[in-house]
């Protein structure tokens, strides 16, 4: 311990560092209402406690707006028994909080010859001369705490986003083990469902973790997650029924051939003013809406029964569903471009990788990739507020055979059409 000049108050090196600093603080380049917003930021950065934080502003409180300006210096002269019945405390206590805040760097002392608090204001407030606890260190390490102050903003946000990455990726992780109970090797699924509980063992208290922790968790997370994903989705690839042709239709399964009508002429009327250009197959195989015959005055219509698959074009999907087009960076020109984009896709609507892969199981990648299609385009148009819940739905009529997507296309197709036409008409 070094003393100091006066005998009175024990020094230390960084004691005598800080108050050489707060001597020469260049008071003026802030005002006081910035001072304060950073004083409200540095409890985290500094890690004082609650009794040191409320002196501190008990100190901050005392001083002027005058005291902040060139020329002054914002120097507090309570006593310590003044201080101690404002915060309720002991004076001990009192003193106690006063040394941490000094050794912290952000009070100082400018003391008389016997060390004790005075001062004097003239009548404009500013102080005449004053010996007690200076403030100054504050405007002299301004820079310094607003750039520790911003770091841990950034960090605080950073972990933020890393906690509720890392949360989201442990549920898929979680949903996609379930699935992959059936579809990946016994040896393999364990091998990964073990990864995983020693992952979330090394996470330990996610709440507490550095960033650094959660990055490094986060990127471990990633890795598993993308292993499984791309296990299962090979697996799914593989026994799905659904196979695009070389003429970039979307043929759906033909085990059990399903009889089609184009006996709804609305129907066929719709798809030639939609501005398509059919080939011969194109009307009676993709615009049905329902498998029945149509009774018309008294007597039933012809049926012409098609045996394979319908056939639906990517134009037609594209037409219907003009989000898609909106939302992809590149143009689709496949159906397999548009399975791919709908692996992009599925996070951007909120739907879960179980409720996806669920999907793919049922109805195959390619009318997935429809279904999902439909899904954006019908949530842009606010007739879906849960996406996800809305796919689990034509997940479960795909599996009871009662989804028809050409039906839901068709509907958005006459919704465009009707929007053109109230566009297009003159105005009376």
């Amino acid at each position: 311990m070094l003393k100091s000049s006066t005998g009175w108050r024990k020094q230390t090196p960084e004691r005598a560092y800080f108050s050489d600093l707060a001597a020469k603080a260049p008071i003026g380049d802030h005002s006081r209402a910035e001072i304060r917003r950073l004083l409200n930021r540095i409890r985290p950065v500094l890690k004082t406690n609650t009794t040191q934080m409320l002196l501190l502003n008990i100190l901050f409180d005392a001083t002027y707006y005058q005291d902040w300006k060139n020329g002054s210096q914002p120097i507090v002269w309570l006593s310590n028994e003044a201080m101690a019945r404002q915060l309720n405390i002991s004076v001990n206590a009192t003193r106690a909080a006063l040394r941490s805040l000094t050794d912290m760097g952000i009070i100082s002392h400018y003391d008389s010859a016997n060390c004790r608090r005075s001062g004097q204001r003239d009548r404009s407030g500013r102080i005449v001369h004053a010996h007690g606890i200076s403030l100054a260190l504050l405007e002299a390490r301004f820079d310094e705490l607003t750039a520790k102050a911003d770091r841990y903003d950034l960090d605080n946000q950073r972990r933020r986003v890393l906690r509720n990455d890392i949360t989201s990726l442990r549920r898929d992780i979680m949903a996609t083990l379930e699935i992959a109970k059936e579809t990946v090797k016994p040896s393999r699924w364990h091998s990964i469902a073990q990864r995983f509980d020693q992952l979330r063992a090394f996470l330990g208290k996610i709440g507490r973790a550095s960033v650094e922790h959660l990055e490094r968790m986060h990127r471990d997370f990633e890795r598993l997650w993308k292993t499984l994903n791309a296990l299962v989705m090979s697996d799914l690839d593989k026994k799905t029924d659904t196979k695009v042709s070389l003429s970039g239709h979307l043929l759906e399964p033909t085990t059990q051939p399903e009889n089609v009508s184009c006996n709804d002429e609305w129907s066929c009327a719709d798809a030639q003013r939609s501005g398509f250009h059919a080939d011969s197959a194109y009307g009676a195989e993709r615009m049905a809406l329902e498998n029945e015959p149509r009774q018309a005055e008294g007597h039933e219509q012809p049926e012409k029964s098609v045996k394979s698959g319908r056939r639906i074009d990517l134009r037609t999907v594209l037409t219907a569903c003009p989000i898609i087009t909106e939302l992809s960076t590149e143009p689709l020109r496949s159906w397999r471009d548009l399975d791919a984009y709908a692996a992009e896709l599925r996070p951007m609507l909120g739907v879960s990788a179980h409720a996806w892969a669920e999907m793919r199981t049922v109805a195959g990648q390619g009318l997935a990739a429809l279904a999902l299609a439909i899904t954006a385009q019908k949530q842009a148009d606010g007739e879906v507020s849960s996406p996800g819940g809305y796919l689990r739905g034509m997940a479960r009529k795909a599996k009871a055979g009662d989804l028809h997507l050409e039906k839901s296309l068709n509907g958005l197709l006459a919704r465009k059409l009707a929007a053109q036409q109230t566009c297009a008409a003159p105005i009376q």
